[in-house]
């Protein structure tokens, strides 16, 4: 059967359609993988910094490898990978295997080394927003207030950001895994290289160490913004979400202007932190628990 190819204009359709993401061969393929010691999964909550700590992770591993197609062909995206035509149980080219992942630590392999980003969840929620607009949805067509309260609220095929959260703050204190908070990377890329570095003992000189940051950094991900899009994936998946070819989806984007929630949607989501992180956990707000975590970044986190 043959249809139209179009990009949703309501939330419902979105979420509709969301519920297709991935194919069972890829969600079987997920199910069935186990960690080897040296892996290393990248598991943040959806627009929390996670292709830029593939880009990190990749660049410290490869000796600043830049010939990949997109980066999720090198640092699989475990939930998609058979999505994409990648084994994720293979081997990887390189001293160890690296993983994208958008997973509760409860739902990941164990065994393994970590890495997750924590973020203010207004950030993610606006970042998320611009990221489907322009592909899961034509432009224009719902509302920041309509996203929020028909999918971010609910929980996207990552599940709910303040679930993440909740969930990753058991290994905070561990040594096998390295907690960071965008923010803080944000005041000090650099820097968050170096500590990538150190978390996954790595030696690198110099000479290493400066392409690394080089090939991290905004300038690059934005100068090679088609190796940072997703079209891998959207070329073999787009047609199954009945989504036209084309559109935007770009992750580094040109920084933009805030945009504006309802009161009731900001109430809604003060509603939710409360009932979910601030009961378990016991921080009012964002800015407190980013202030419990460590500073391994060392940044001014009163800015």
């Amino acid at each position: 059967m043959t249809f139209q190819l179009s990009r949703p204009t309501t939330i419902e359709d979105v979420c509709a359609r969301l519920a297709n993401f991935r194919s069972p061969e890829a969600a079987s393929a997920h199910a069935s993988h186990t960690a080897q010691p040296t892996d290393v999964y990248i598991s943040t909550y959806s627009k929390s910094g996670t292709t830029w700590m593939q880009q990190i992770v990749h660049q410290l591993r490869s000796g600043g490898d830049t010939s990949f197609e997109e980066i999720s062909c090198v640092v699989p995206w475990l939930e998609s990978a058979m999505d994409m035509g990648i084994d994720p149980s293979a081997d990887q080219p390189y001293p160890f295997r690296a993983f994208k992942c958008h997973l509760l630590y409860s739902d990941l392999p164990k065994g393994a080394r970590y890495v997750t980003v924590f973020r203010d969840p207004l950030k993610v929620l606006s970042s998320f927003y611009r990221f489907f607009e322009g592909w899961w949805f034509e432009p224009g067509s719902i509302t920041i207030d309509e996203f929020a309260n028909g999918l971010f609220m609910q929980g996207s095929a990552s599940g709910r950001h303040w679930d993440h959260l909740v969930d990753w703050w058991q290994k905070v204190e561990t040594s096998d895994t390295l907690v960071l908070c965008y923010e803080d990377m944000v005041q000090e890329p650099d820097q968050s290289v170096e500590v990538v570095a150190d978390f996954l003992q790595l030696s690198l000189s110099e000479e290493e160490m400066q392409t690394a940051k080089s090939n991290a950094s905004r300038k690059y991900m934005l100068d090679n913004g088609r190796q940072f899009d997703e079209h891998v994936l959207r070329d073999k998946r787009d047609h199954v979400w009945g989504l036209p070819s084309g559109g935007s989806s770009g992750k580094v984007a040109e920084k933009t202007g805030s945009l504006t929630l309802s009161r009731e949607t900001i109430e809604q989501l003060d509603e939710i932190w409360c009932a979910t992180v601030e009961r378990a956990l016991g921080f009012k707000n964002y800015d407190e628990l980013r202030c419990a975590l460590p500073n391994p970044l060392k940044v001014d986190r009163a800015q």
